[in-house]
């Protein structure tokens, strides 16, 4: 059993004081006042980090927000940034968001009672959605229900799409490093710097920040660890089903040449003459039109080389890291395939000639056992090799810890419910099904209407894993008695892990013989790799 871990005193101690929010709360910029919910929870929302990145400050590194001597309510969330609508009939459709250019702001959650300088761990949420979509005010990724149980929570927006990753010729020539196109990622940056000089105020600790995300979130978390600029602004790692330590990922990435060149024909297909033209052009265009623009690029500024060569030069922030993977997600639509027939031409048109080795080493002899191999394949390749290729790149070039993670425990979808992106009826277990378990946002998936009939063992296994996650905010360990067992460190000998599911256990890196098997033939391979953004 693992010990009591040494910051429970210290989280008891800080709550005894009365809350924050009663009162203004001084920042670099001026005083805000927050609110405290009903739940006890305070929280300071849409709270700007940078100013409008608009008119001339379009793509522009991000500038500091204006100093006020007045007092801001920060009871409101800020729009979210630029982006598509979404399907609504969607598994994780929880609500349309306002969105607007001027968006980089940050929302705020600190525990009921929580007061100034108390120095409890801070959780940055990076949200996920291809680097198009997504934001820090989606329900399903509020910090309140995180923050109730121990940790200062922050959310934070970056700029999507076209209007955050857009790199041209004009603007690397205007730019100090005479590179453009990587402004999302500059946000974010820009964000932790906002908390490492202002949490302080709101209860957290500037030296115990611990940055989380999923999808492309836990992408550019992965990007954040390898950046100088962003060296020093946390001290752990929580990624969630993404990163850049894989062939799987290589093609969500691209040089700073082919980067402007796709610049070049955006700028032509909006028939504008230059940059000035580009600006002022409405916001809204962008996301009409914007195409494959909204990928972090090898710009030799942000990233001066590929996340790989980087960590091998030990380049790395060498930090603590937690990180898994969800069962069945997957990158590829392999895993639609229906029967026999189907699962051998689809194996064949994603493999070809190595189709043959791929069908032996996952192999099906009816329809029915169709399913379950192609999900796995799907995810071999896929999740699971770029986050088992991530921790063996800590292991192998640093000296923090790895703690690895399997979900594996199905939403309990209510009867009769339908979505048009899958059928809850013969699901697996996909990809997001994990986050409202770490952010104990169970609620936000019945808002529109009632999509899950969640359980009280739902409920229990999410309050083992956000203790879990607290105490690795707190120290760098995830141990905590809630568990029930230790949780291994990650080594590449026997790759144990955690695994969250009916029971909480430990087992061994799953399918990682046939992983290897499938490195030894060259796949994945970086056809493979198509985020689907949630």
């Amino acid at each position: 059993m693992a010990r009591a871990p040494a910051f429970a005193l210290a989280i008891a101690l800080a709550l005894i004081a009365g809350p924050l929010a009663a009162q203004p709360v001084p920042t670099a910029q001026g005083p805000v006042a927050g609110t405290v919910l009903d739940s006890g929870v305070q929280a300071w929302l849409g709270l700007p980090f940078a100013a409008p990145p608009v008119g001339d400050l379009r793509w522009q590194p991000p500038q500091p927000p204006a100093v006020r001597h007045a007092t801001l309510s920060a009871t409101q969330f800020g729009p979210a940034c630029m982006q598509p609508l979404r399907d609504h009939g969607i598994a994780y459709y929880v609500g349309d968001d306002p969105i607007a250019e001027d968006c980089l702001t940050l929302n705020i959650w600190a525990p009921p009672g929580a007061a100034r300088d108390v120095k409890l761990p801070v959780i940055v949420y990076i949200h996920g959605g291809s680097f198009v979509a997504g934001s820090a005010r989606k329900p399903l990724y509020r910090g309140d229900a995180l923050a109730a149980k121990g940790a200062v929570v922050v959310g934070i927006h970056y700029r999507l799409g076209a209007l955050g990753f857009l790199a041209l010729p004009e603007l690397s020539a205007e730019a100090p490093g005479h590179a453009s196109g990587n402004f999302g990622l500059m946000d974010q940056i820009a964000a932790l710097r906002w908390v490492r000089d202002n949490i302080a105020s709101f209860g957290g600790d500037p030296g115990r920040v611990t940055i989380m995300g999923q999808s492309a979130g836990a992408m550019a978390i992965a990007l954040l660890q390898v950046s100088p600029q962003a060296h020093g602004l946390f001290q752990r790692i929580a990624a969630l089903s993404g990163s850049v330590y894989s062939s799987a990922t290589t093609d969500q990435l691209t040089t700073l040449d082919a980067a402007e060149k796709q610049g070049k024909a955006l700028q032509a297909a909006l028939g504008a003459a230059d940059l000035a033209a580009l600006r002022r052009i409405p916001a809204d265009r962008f996301v009409a039109v914007q195409g494959p623009i909204a990928r972090p690029i090898v710009d030799g500024q942000i990233l001066p080389r590929s996340p790989a060569a980087l960590y091998a030069a030990h380049a790395a922030a060498d930090v603590p890291i937690l990180l898994g993977t969800v069962r069945d997600e997957a990158l590829i639509p392999l895993a639609s395939a229906a029967d026999l027939a189907a699962y051998r031409t689809a194996v064949a048109a994603q493999f070809g000639k190595n189709a043959e080795a791929v069908l032996r080493l996952y192999p099906t002899q009816t329809d029915l056992q169709v399913p379950g191999a192609a999900r796995a394949l799907a995810h071999d390749i896929g999740f699971s090799t770029m986050m088992r290729s991530w921790a063996q790149a800590q292991v192998a070039n640093g000296k923090a810890p790895v703690y690895a993670y399997w979900f594996d425990r199905r939403h309990p979808y209510n009867a009769g419910v339908r979505f048009s992106d899958l059928d809850p009826r013969t699901t697996g277990i996909n990809h997001t099904d994990d986050v409202p378990y770490w952010l104990g946002t169970f609620d936000s998936l019945n808002g529109p209407r009632r999509t899950r009939d969640w359980t009280a063992a739902d409920r229990t296994l999410s309050d083992r894993m956000q203790a879990a996650l607290i105490a690795f905010a707190a120290t760098g360990d995830p141990a905590t008695p809630a568990l029930g067992l230790a949780w291994p460190r990650y080594d590449k000998r026997t790759e144990r892990m955690i695994a969250f599911g009916e029971t909480i256990r430990i087992l061994h890196w799953p399918d990682r013989d046939r992983m290897d098997a499938l490195a030894a033939l060259g796949i994945p391979d970086s056809r493979t790799a198509t985020e689907n953004g949630r």
